[in-house]
């Protein structure tokens, strides 16, 4: 897919093209990258995320 074909405003576009300029994958694996972009954002990690969604438990009064 190409990055022009992504339906966001230009500045965001720009932004994008801006991040993607700094060659991340040069220096790091796919996975470390993606994970610098989720701590960076600090998005909620697996861990934190789980916990909010627990299983109900049953048979329990």
């Amino acid at each position: 897919m190409s990055r022009y074909s992504i339906p966001v405003k230009k500045n965001t576009r720009d932004r994008l093209r801006a991040f993607s300029n700094r060659n991340l994958l040069d220096r790091q694996s796919y996975d470390e990258a993606v994970n610098e972009l989720l701590d960076y954002t600090e998005f909620a990690t697996a861990e934190e995320l789980n916990a909010e969604y627990r299983p109900v438990e049953r048979g329990r009064s």
